[in-house]
């Protein structure tokens, strides 16, 4: 018997979205490092940032919702 985890496909398309905006955050923070920075630089790291933070709860939230109604 497996134990794969089935999600949605809302879920998923959080997931893909999350891992662009960490790929996008990944170069942001590279480019910072490398000495190519600017005020937009910065900027678009603390905004990255903060998306990264709201979608990694967003999709907790759903993952952890989906769970506790799978539970019965």
């Amino acid at each position: 018997m497996s134990d794969r985890t089935t999600i949605s496909s809302a879920v998923e398309a959080d997931l893909m979205q999350l891992v662009a905006l960490h790929r996008l955050l990944d170069f942001a923070v590279s480019e910072a490092l490398a000495g190519n920075i600017d005020d937009s630089v910065m900027e678009g790291v603390v905004i990255l940032t903060r998306m990264v933070g709201r979608k990694v709860r967003r999709v907790a939230d759903k993952l952890l919702v989906g769970e506790s109604s799978g539970c019965g």
